[in-house]
């Protein structure tokens, strides 16, 4: 979706999951994007250099297995803080009960909620200069 709003973006979808990769790809090429969306395997951003992109989409996992647990998202929120540019921003969906708006603005910087329902929180973070 992101990619179809802004054509000029260059995206790039990750994840540590081989299956959830192939599944990006089908889905880029489905919907005609293949050639717009750069998809690729990697934990936490860790192939993506400080401060190298200007916006990051996250849904961040909160489960390992078939237990409740906010590590993953917690690693996530850290990697986008660091990878961020200055006046980046990193917008991001969650399941409401997850208290991650201290983890946003520790690691990236002024968070605002952009819009809530029962279920799912989606904020705005602006990365603050170094």
């Amino acid at each position: 979706m992101y990619a179809r709003q802004f054509p000029t973006a260059a995206v790039t979808a990750t994840d540590q999951s081989a299956a959830a990769v192939q599944s990006a790809l089908a889905t880029a090429r489905a919907n005609g994007l293949a050639d717009r969306i750069n998809v690729l395997q990697d934990d936490a951003l860790s192939t993506f250099q400080d401060g190298a992109v200007d916006a990051v989409l996250l849904n961040p996992p909160f489960h390992i297995g078939a237990g409740v647990h906010a590590g993953a998202g917690l690693k996530m929120i850290e990697a986008a803080g660091r990878v961020l540019a200055p006046g980046g921003e990193l917008w991001t969906v969650y399941n409401r009960h997850l208290a991650y708006l201290p983890a946003l603005e520790r690691h990236v910087g002024p968070t605002v909620v952009e819009g809530r329902n029962p279920k799912f929180t989606v904020t705005r973070s602006t990365r603050s200069a170094r």
